[in-house]
């Protein structure tokens, strides 16, 4: 069994080890895109109270926004919520261009400002095995129990084997569950949450089609530009990554590959960053003492390009990885599970692509959970955290 495991997460002012920086490699050039269309992807589905909007598109060309529908104004290019405003409030803007045109953009719900991390978990070995697990953290460098360690949910179809739990928010600020179904199934479980606190509906979903049997570590989140779903897994009968679209999370499309290393990979985590997004991925070739370890992808435009690829970022052999940016100061928390030791590491970077990263110690930051496994995370305002602290502690 696992030890409980001592984990630190450097301030953020640290910088970091340049040997565990990313190397950019070559990359075809992108397809045009336009200023209409660059906005449309960097404009997140959820935005915070106070969300700072572009001034300018990728061309360097001025922007001007206006709230086109909901409660919520502008102020000094900042998005607000006014008073008549709810917790979730959905917001539809309009962009003037450089070349006078109005573009509309919906689909973008206006919460209040993230607090802190709902982390999901599982534990390999005890009596609580494979279930769902909850802790939170305010900025990564200490975490607390949900239900003192506690399962909070439990697969009773399938397989029973609840393992890989990852929360997404829906778009009308509720809550998914997604979760592996054991090694060697093609389904993934379902679970609809409106607060992390019940759980319904829940359900097998068939994500894989290809015959090889495997649907592992599921992610997930909204893309509002296709006001769809994406469900993305691993499957190393079939060497890769894969992802469906689904507007409900009851059927899916047929599962195309996410992206292409030209090797095995398994294990990835996303993170948009306005137009660009990132993803911290597993190199799955053999043997595993060799590779085994984690590197970043990029994409500049979206999440279908991921045409970028750096150098590995971890030693020794690596996976599970969950990427947490700091809510209060600049920087990002790497954590993954280092599993042939049995224990958590993490790294600290103020730039995701270009590093360089810090390993951390474990001096100064403790995770006080019992032997856990595969952590994802989802930001959380003030008001979730309140209510998931009173109903659980």
């Amino acid at each position: 069994m696992r030890k409980r495991i001592l984990l630190t997460i450097l301030a953020a002012g640290l910088c970091g080890c340049s040997s565990l920086a990313p190397v950019p490699q070559e990359t075809a050039p992108p397809e045009e895109i336009t200023p209409e269309n660059w906005l449309n992807l960097w404009l997140d589905p959820f935005v915070n109270d106070g969300y700072t909007l572009t001034d300018h598109d990728q061309n360097g060309d001025p922007v001007s926004w206006a709230v086109a529908d909901g409660d919520a104004e502008i102020r000094d290019g900042r998005l607000y919520k006014t008073d008549a405003a709810d917790e979730y409030e959905p917001v539809a803007l309009t962009a003037e261009l450089a070349d006078g045109s109005t573009v509309r953009y919906d689909r973008i719900l206006l919460l209040d400002p993230y607090v802190a991390y709902v982390i999901s978990y599982f534990s390999e070995n005890g009596d609580e095995k494979e279930t769902m697990k909850l802790a939170y953290t305010y900025n990564g460098s200490y975490w607390y129990k949900f239900n003192n360690d506690h399962t909070v949910l439990r697969a009773d179809i399938g397989t029973g084997r609840l393992r890989d739990p990852a929360i997404l928010r829906n778009k009308d600020g509720t809550f998914t569950v997604l979760a592996t179904q054991g090694y060697d199934t093609d389904s993934i479980y379902v679970f609809d949450s409106p607060d992390l606190l019940s759980f319904a509906n829940e359900r097998l979903l068939q994500v894989n089609t290809m015959g090889g049997g495997q649907a592992w570590a599921p992610e997930g989140f909204y893309d509002r530009t296709l006001d769809q779903y994406v469900i993305y897994w691993s499957s190393v009968k079939d060497k890769g990554m894969f992802r469906n679209l689904t507007a409900d999370f009851r059927s899916v499309d047929a599962p195309v590959p996410l992206l292409d290393c030209s090797f095995p990979v398994i294990d990835g985590t996303i993170v948009k960053q306005g137009a660009e997004c990132l993803i911290v991925l597993k190199d799955e070739r053999q043997p595993m003492e060799q590779y085994s370890r984690l590197f970043i992808g990029r994409s500049e435009y979206g999440w279908q390009n991921f045409t970028e690829f750096g150098s590995p970022l971890s030693g020794h052999q690596s996976e599970g990885p969950m990427v947490m940016k700091d809510l209060y100061v600049s920087g990002y928390y790497l954590v993954y599970d280092d599993y042939t030791r049995f224990q958590f590491k993490s790294l600290y970077t103020q730039d995701l692509w270009n590093g360089p990263y810090e390993e951390t110690k474990t001096a100064d930051t403790m995770i006080p959970l019992e032997d856990p496994a595969h952590c994802s995370a989802v930001p959380v305002t003030w008001k979730e955290l309140e209510r998931l602290i009173e109903a659980y502690e």
